[in-house]
């Protein structure tokens, strides 16, 4: 289908196999091969996004078997720009971040998540010195909690501290989050003492 929404293998492979990969269960990795994604095997160039949704509804629950929906939802949001930053874009993208700032990251934001899929867009409305809300056309989860996971990890990759995101609107696929954060304290540059 032409406009079937997709997930690139990059993604897959930045959570399932490079953060999660060697903290499944067995049991995990059985139930991911159950819904299509057979771990010791080459990933697809691509799988359908409510493929992917299944997938993290198959891992949630082992990876964060005490964490509410929510609180799971957000952590597989966290692993999976963790484990992006281990592959080369990954790193060379989280690079940029570092030196683009916070405001910088937000608006940087859609094109990032474009890089893992065919289909998502976002807006960025700047309320404050620290503060902005952020419309995402689709959180690609069933739960908005991913999308905050992912929006706090990459905001933490530009410096920043104290970092909160929460929906403010959710329709089942696109959501509003409201964004809060402290800038990181600096470090002095000391001189050395020359002589």
């Amino acid at each position: 289908m032409p406009n079937e929404k997709l997930v690139f293998a990059q993604s897959v492979e930045a959570l399932f196999v490079r953060s999660l990969g060697p903290h499944l269960t067995s049991e995990a990795r059985r139930l991911l091969r159950g819904v299509g994604l057979d771990l010791s095997e080459p990933l697809r160039p691509a799988y359908p996004l409510e493929q992917w949704r299944t997938f993290l509804r198959a891992v949630a629950p082992d990876v964060f078997p005490k964490a509410s929906p929510d609180a799971a939802y957000f952590g597989l949001g966290e692993r999976y720009v963790q484990g992006y930053r281990q592959s080369a874009v990954g790193r060379a993208s989280m690079a940029l971040v570092a030196h683009l700032g916070p405001r910088g990251t937000l608006e940087r934001v859609s094109h990032g998540a474009r890089a893992g899929n065919n289909f998502n867009e976002a807006r960025v409305k700047e309320l404050g010195n620290r503060e902005a809300t952020l419309w995402m056309k689709d959180v690609t989860a069933d739960n908005p909690f991913f999308a905050c996971g992912f929006l706090a990890e990459t905001l933490r990759g530009s410096g920043v501290v104290d970092i909160h995101v929460e929906p403010v609107a959710f329709d089942g696929t696109a959501a509003t989050f409201r964004l809060t954060w402290e800038l990181a304290p600096r470090r002095p540059v000391v001189a050395a003492a020359v002589g």
